[in-house]
């Protein structure tokens, strides 16, 4: 397997593989959102990226659009291809019935029955494999859920919220909608239909009464898994949330000792329910409730909310990605902050948390910050 052979073309089209494999990303779950391009003699005869549910994936979808052209072709692939049999035969097996000639992918699966072993499989078959170190970082952060799921036993979890000048999500009255404007809302929605999850606290829940859905231009995609946090199970069932549950894509997470009428009629209206165990504070154990969330198969989870959830995420270093609508408003003093995480007196400037900035854009009359922890930034 060599990292030398990589040429200027082979960069443009891993490029256009990593761009089609976000064509689906947030729908592929407990699979990685994986592109996929076959060339040959410089022309793309096929292009496949996984589908909804994480079946088929990308190399057959690319196979099947390239047909017969699929001979003597190479692959731009995002990831290893799996070699094992589940469902369906491994990709690797795919390439090699298709007679694809080489392989030019930057980045190994750390799934155990894969890592390497479909690179060596493609190679014992006479198909060539080039590693394209250069785009490693792009790869990975396409398949980033499916990552996180595998080298840290959690889902890759986004923080937003919307905040004004001085930092406040809310009013003292917790009057919220809306500090930021109708661009940045319908951002999110677009930023809602790349995560498998969107996950708010009970506060959120009973103060705003999300429907916590895909509306107006993405209201065709697939609408991502709903959580709400809510330890006691009093959450009504009349919210928004629950009365939009045709996709029975509720999940209500609970204090894993807690059973009740409440948990049964959940149950009965086709709500899941997920109990986890409670922290030292008598709070949702959010590292368990992480760990469970991602033996569901969940892996980016989107959380909008509250406060309270935000700070107790990054206190516990949950954060991967912080995203910051930050509106041309002022809320007075006494309103709610949008997190304030606990970091001692004592702690110098040099020694607190640093997130290194993304990317920062005008929405409307909001502006949006990315932020990355920067002990996480390569790692993710």
């Amino acid at each position: 397997m060599s990292q030398k052979n990589t040429t200027e073309v082979d960069v443009r089209f891993s490029k256009l593989a990593i761009a089609v494999g976000y064509r689906s990303i947030g729908q592929t779950w407990p699979n990685p959102s994986v592109g996929c391009v076959l060339v040959k003699d410089g022309t793309i005869v096929g292009t496949g990226y996984t589908e909804i549910g994480g079946r088929p994936h990308a190399e057959f979808n690319a196979i099947k659009e390239a047909g017969k052209l699929s001979d003597g072709a190479t692959a731009y692939i995002t990831l290893e291809p799996c070699s094992h049999f589940g469902k369906a035969p491994p990709c690797a097996v795919e390439l090699i019935r298709a007679n694809i000639k080489r392989v030019v992918c930057p980045l190994e699966d750390p799934d155990p029955r894969v890592s390497g072993n479909g690179f060596k499989l493609l190679e014992e078959h006479g198909i060539q494999v080039d590693r394209i170190s250069c785009l490693t970082k792009e790869a990975r952060k396409l398949a980033e859920g499916f990552l996180k799921v595998a080298e840290k036993k959690r889902p890759f979890i986004a923080l937003k919220l919307a905040l004004s000048l001085n930092g406040k999500i809310a009013t003292r009255s917790n009057e919220s909608n809306w500090i930021s404007g109708n661009d940045s809302r319908t951002l999110v929605h677009f930023l809602r239909s790349r995560y498998d999850a969107v996950m708010v606290g009970k506060k959120t829940a009973l103060v705003d009464n999300p429907n916590l859905n895909l509306r107006g231009q993405f209201s065709l995609l697939p609408s991502p898994k709903k959580i709400i946090l809510d330890r006691e199970l009093t959450l009504p069932k009349t919210s928004n949330f629950a009365k939009n549950n045709k996709n029975k894509n509720l999940i209500i997470v609970h204090d894993r000792k807690y059973d009740s009428k409440a948990l049964r009629k959940w149950n009965q209206n086709s709500v899941n329910t997920l109990g986890v165990r409670a922290d030292q504070k008598n709070g949702i154990d959010l590292p368990d409730l992480s760990m469970k969330l991602a033996n569901i198969g969940l892996t980016r989870i989107l959380v909008e909310g509250g406060g309270d959830l935000a700070t107790s995420l990054l206190n516990q270093g949950l954060v991967d990605l912080l995203i910051l609508f930050t509106a041309g408003i002022l809320v007075d003093k006494e309103g709610l902050n949008g997190f304030n995480p606990i970091i001692k007196s004592s702690t110098t400037l040099s020694e607190s948390p640093k997130f290194s900035l993304e990317r920062t854009f005008r929405v409307g009359n909001d502006v949006a910050h990315l932020w990355r922890p920067l002990d996480s930034k390569e790692s993710n």
